[in-house]
């Protein structure tokens, strides 16, 4: 695995910054704290210089750029989704028993927000930073490649990686389920998913699952939300899914809720479940069980993540951990229900 290219414990300097601006380092300073109070070629020239170097003013009292706080930043999509909120849960327990605390961002699906919250977070020099999945902006990139800080990123499998990696593979769930359904001899799929800009391991999970049904000579229709997953609108395009292609026999969804919706149509249109059409989703929520007719689906490891993690970043903040040890795939579990 291509192994990040560090400066070690060291941090670029307001001196280094004013030098390549060519400005005083009092002027890169009043910058910083009243940017309003430069003029604008200046504070172009500050800014170019600040991406450049990846500099990142230091926010901990006594100017002690050279230690680690006691924090430890972790940045989800979404903090109300039970995936992640109890993978937070489990490693906030985990991190404060050790000593650590945990600054958590919402970066709401979007890289720039994403970048937004690593640059923030890493000027408190934290002693670690968890994010979520590999997808991130170039300037992330390059913000933590310069950085000596451990990042772990989780909830996704199959990439090398910034770093460490804890998680699972989203196509091998996509293709778990594609399995099971052609087990039962049905070829005729749908997919409905969240959008894929808004989650692109949704789209991971659809590519298992598209790829698998065809390699069987399957079909596969693929419908997308428009934005959350609201019941509402998963209904109205499931109908107009199946007004379209009454061939279909099955319909995998991206998440829980989506299935959820999907169930609730099918059921509006007095189809019967499975005989007519199966349904299945993802993530194991808690309502999945009570669903009418109880509702197959893949539980991912969601607190096995949070435990691992922690433990990853910890040990990594004491020893050297090397190769295998440094990407763990925890795998996920189909829960056959009666849906499917």
């Amino acid at each position: 695995m291509a192994k990040r290219q560090r400066r070690g414990s060291q941090r670029v300097t307001m001196g280094e910054v004013a030098r390549l601006a060519d400005v005083s380092p009092s002027t890169v300073s009043l910058y910083l704290r009243r940017p309003d109070e430069v003029s604008a070629h200046r504070a172009e020239q500050i800014q170019s210089a600040i991406d450049r170097l990846g500099y990142l003013p230091n926010v901990m009292a006594g100017g002690l750029a050279s230690s680690r706080s006691r924090v430890i930043g972790v940045l989800v999509p979404t903090v109300t989704n039970s995936f992640f909120s109890e993978t937070l849960e489990t490693l906030e327990r985990h991190l404060r028993d050790a000593g650590y605390q945990l600054l958590i961002g919402n970066t709401e699906f979007d890289e720039a927000r994403e970048e937004e919250l690593v640059r923030s977070i890493l000027s408190w020099n934290p002693a670690g930073l968890v994010l979520t999945g590999f997808g991130h902006s170039r300037k992330t990139h390059a913000l933590l490649s310069q950085s000596a800080t451990p990042v772990v990123e989780m909830w996704d499998y199959g990439q090398p990686g910034l770093d460490m990696v804890v998680g699972f593979s989203h196509h091998a769930c996509g293709r778990l389920i594609a399995e099971h359904l052609l087990a039962q001899g049905r070829r005729r799929t749908a997919f409905v998913s969240t959008h894929f800009q808004r989650d692109v391991r949704a789209q991971n999970r659809y590519h298992g699952f598209r790829d698998t049904v065809e390699a069987a000579g399957g079909t596969v229709v693929l419908q997308q939300l428009s934005g959350r997953s609201h019941a509402e609108e998963t209904g109205r395009l499931t109908g107009e899914l199946l007004e379209a292609h009454p061939e279909i026999e099955a319909i995998a969804c991206s998440n829980d809720m989506v299935a959820l919706g999907v169930l609730f149509e099918c059921q509006r249109q007095g189809l019967a479940i499975p005989a007519r059409v199966a349904v299945a989703g993802f993530g194991n929520l808690d309502f999945t069980a009570s669903t009418v007719p109880p509702l197959t689906t893949i539980e991912p490891p969601r607190h096995e993540i949070g435990r691992r993690t922690a433990r990853l970043l910890l040990d990594s903040l004491t020893r050297r951990i090397d190769g295998d040890a440094r990407r763990l795939d925890l795998g996920v579990r189909l829960v056959v229900r009666e849906s499917a």
